[in-house]
């Protein structure tokens, strides 16, 4: 590339010419992703980490004064995304490993916990759903859905000690549903 023509498109880059991004682009891009590829050992990361550096060149350019200045930037800035880019892939790894002995070895309890709990969350749902019509649909509304006892009487235009009378039955028909089974 001659010094007039580099001086060019240091110039139209200055005035934000996506032409002169592509000459940029096209000038150092295979360079760079084979740069990136050698540092990260990924193509596909390689070439997402390249193409973020240009986003970047775009947001700044009208920070370069030379072709120089543009070429060192996205070096320096690919050998930067690179470090960062192993650095997580560090960091995914170390969590992946504490991640995997924590549910292998010292916590299988954790697991056993949440499948017991699980079960029991299914037998409420069952009994909640074995309940009377209205009487399930109270409580449904009070307990899940969060509802107060006068919205829930608004709802099924019924008085409030109504809708209280079903949440005690409710009550009542679960605990001795689950009394009798322990």
């Amino acid at each position: 590339m001659s010094i007039q023509n580099a001086a060019e498109i240091v110039s139209d880059l200055k005035k934000g010419s996506t032409r002169a991004l592509h000459a940029v682009h096209d000038l150092y891009y295979p360079a760079l992703r084979s740069f990136a590829m050698s540092l990260v050992g990924d193509v596909l990361a390689g070439e997402d980490i390249v193409a973020e550096v240009f986003v970047t060149l775009w947001k700044k350019h009208q920070d370069f004064e030379t072709i120089q200045n543009i070429k060192a930037f996205l070096y320096i800035s690919t050998r930067n995304a690179c470090i960062n880019h192993l650095k997580k892939l560090q960091r995914d790894t170390v969590m992946k490993t504490a991640l995997t002995e924590y549910l292998s070895t010292e916590h299988e309890s954790f697991a056993l916990n949440e499948m017991i709990r699980a079960e029991v969350l299914q037998q409420i749902y069952e009994a909640i759903e074995a309940l009377p019509s209205q009487c399930g649909k109270v409580f449904k509304m009070c307990y899940v859905e969060g509802l107060s006892n006068s919205e829930v009487a608004e709802r099924f235009a019924i008085s409030i000690n109504t809708v209280k009378n079903h949440k005690v039955k409710a009550l009542g028909l679960l605990r001795f549903k689950f009394l009798r089974c322990m």
